[in-house]
């Protein structure tokens, strides 16, 4: 296995996140199939483990290694990865199945704790090696910026991890404290490792594909900088928290809002008037999503300024994992889809087509009922028929990916064009 593994091509590395993909959607629909049946085989807490670590180190994480590895080295989607970075990839996606594995089996025990920490090493090790090669790439400062401000964030997001343990071992069972390393891996995480790579790849492609950066130094240096402080919207429930920090919160929402406006508005103005920069429907549909959702985040961050609905959103699980599905799913994932067709590292016909559009309603569908279970949540009231209706919305997820993936092999698979 390692042997077929060590020089496969990018495409076939981009077709692997795919399937990873489709793993954690499994994992998801088990999830979901638990609240219907007893599935005694299963333990609900071990599958969520497994679902929410494998989502990230096997899904996000190595698709993001993929994309930037193209981009740093220049290489082909049909070329070999190099040797360096085959390396990276094929250690984690071995860890990354084997945590899926222990967490199912185990949860959280010596074995999986083994997997977890191995893949963390295993971002530093990329982190080192990719940010050597952002050094003496042609990139615009604007991008390499972005790029390095996800690494950091990507290495910074592991000291929440380091926390837990830290609290378990001095026997510290303050539930709060524990609340706080465990937003603080997932604030750097989502909005530092997974949403700068995200930014830094459209700039990248708008670049190659039009020749035209929309972003500025200062503005890559602005908005890297903001996601240090917004952490401290997560934890606004603690006790004697500083008039000071407060105004900064203040200060970072609205630049935040202010920055993501200047950058969306650009890019919808140069995709207008560049004949260049046109995508294919499903991309342009999925993309659109996409900037809808990073919009909408910003919104509800915004609001949750307010302390008192500070405390409640974050210590309301609902609506946690509300929020956490509308920035992993929607905007992470659905924007690491369309990038997989923009690179030629997904073929696409009439039924992959089909394929992407049910994956969007499936995952739009979940969104909305998570939504309206936190809702019902907050006002007490439960809400017939939500749990059935996810489990159909996880089921047409994992039918949508498996038509993607098969339809790979067709040979009458039509691949994008650029230009």
């Amino acid at each position: 296995m390692l042997k077929s593994l060590q020089n496969i091509s990018a495409k076939k590395w981009i077709i692997i996140s795919i399937v990873n993909f489709l793993i954690v959607g499994i994992f998801g629909l088990l999830m979901r199939l638990k609240f219907l049946y007893p599935l005694p085989f299963f333990d609900q807490k071990n599958l969520m483990h497994a679902h929410s670590h494998f989502a990230f180190s096997g899904w996000v994480t190595q698709a993001i290694m993929i994309y930037m590895i193209m981009m740093v080295t220049g290489i082909k989607v049909s070329d070999a990865i190099p040797k360096k970075y085959q390396n990276i990839l094929i250690c984690n996606f071995l860890g990354s199945i084997g945590m899926l594995i222990a967490f199912t089996i185990t949860g959280y025990a010596f074995l999986s704790i083994a997997f977890s920490f191995c893949i963390v090493l295993i971002s530093y090790w990329f982190a080192v090696s990719i940010w050597k090669d952002l050094n003496s790439s042609n990139l615009y400062k604007s991008i390499i910026i972005l790029f390095k401000a996800a690494l950091i964030y990507s290495i910074l997001s592991s000291f929440g991890t380091y926390g837990l343990v830290y609290l378990k071992v001095t026997h510290q069972l303050d539930p709060l404290k524990q609340l706080a390393s465990v937003y603080f891996y997932l604030h750097f995480q989502y909005n530092g490792w997974f949403f700068f790579s995200c930014l830094g790849l459209a700039n990248y492609w708008v670049f190659k594909t039009s020749g035209i950066t929309l972003i500025t130094e200062r503005f890559s240096w602005s908005y890297s900088l903001t996601v240090i402080p917004a952490y401290f919207l997560s934890v606004l429930w603690w006790k004697n928290f500083p008039s000071w920090l407060y105004i900064l919160l203040l200060v970072t929402v609205v630049l935040q809002i202010f920055l993501w406006y200047r950058f969306f508005s650009k890019l919808i103005s140069l995709k207008r008037a560049s004949q260049t920069l046109k995508l294919p429907d499903v991309v342009n549909l999925l993309w659109l999503c996409v900037g809808i959702a990073v919009s909408l985040k910003l919104v509800l961050q915004a609001i949750s300024i307010i302390p008192t609905l500070s405390q409640l959103v974050y210590g309301f699980r609902p609506i946690v994992i509300a929020y956490l599905h509308l920035v992993l799913l929607v905007i992470i994932s659905l924007f690491l889809l369309g990038y997989a067709f923009l690179s030629n590292g997904l073929g696409l016909n009439k039924m992959i087509k089909i394929g992407v559009y049910g994956l969007l309603i499936g995952i739009l569908l979940n969104e909305f009922i998570l939504m309206i279970q936190g809702i019902g949540g907050l006002l007490r009231i439960s809400i017939h028929g939500t749990h059935e209706t996810l489990g159909i919305a996880a089921l047409l997820i994992v039918i949508s990916l498996c038509i993607i993936i098969w339809k790979q092999k067709s040979r009458f698979i039509q691949r994008i064009e650029h230009g």
